[in-house]
């Protein structure tokens, strides 16, 4: 019988702004200081957008784990497109092992996006204060374009822009660490 990992056994890592450069480097070219603060601005845009999405996906989680709890085995019926994902050729496993690892599977999903979710609004809560704050929260979660965000904030689309782009610094650093110093 295989044991699978508890919840807090998951781990759920930040990429640091030197593995955003590995990854991206291209091999043998050494990336300057400006290309891999590019890097870590972008993979915080990324993360940004995929914020309301993650939000959504953890009630949608939440909803799924609540029912394969309440039904046991008799909720593998209704999720059986994801035993694929559980079970290998050559694996004999009873339905209470399935059931388990569909359990600790799910569990794990929705504690590595609850991390994330909690990250960024711990980074988005430290830029609260700054007064183009909602040049980040209108475009990256509320999806309003630069035009909007400037009518909103009574100034040029530039300056909604260069503000911007200062506060994703500022929230880059924070998520990938010093190097972008």
């Amino acid at each position: 019988m295989k044991k699978y990992k508890k919840n807090d056994e998951y781990e759920n890592y930040m990429v640091s702004a030197l593995a955003l450069e590995r990854h991206y480097g291209g091999g043998s070219k050494r990336l300057t200081a400006h290309e891999i603060e590019k890097t870590a601005i972008q993979a915080t845009e990324r993360r940004l957008y995929a914020l309301p999405i993650l939000m959504q996906r953890i009630e949608d989680n939440k909803e799924e784990l609540e029912e394969l709890e309440s039904c046991g085995t008799d909720a593998l019926r209704g999720h059986s497109m994801s035993l694929v994902r559980l079970i290998r050729p050559g694996m004999r496993l009873d339905p209470d092992e399935v059931h388990e690892a569909q359990l600790a599977e799910l569990r794990a999903r929705l504690a590595a996006d609850e991390r994330e979710v909690k990250k960024l609004q711990a980074v988005l809560w430290d830029i609260t204060e700054d007064p183009y704050y909602p040049a980040i929260d209108m475009k990256y979660i509320k999806g309003a374009t630069d035009a909007e965000i400037a009518k909103k904030l009574c100034c040029d689309p530039s300056t909604v822009g260069r503000n911007r782009a200062r506060l994703l610094k500022r929230m880059a650093i924070r998520l990938y660490g010093s190097p972008l110093l």
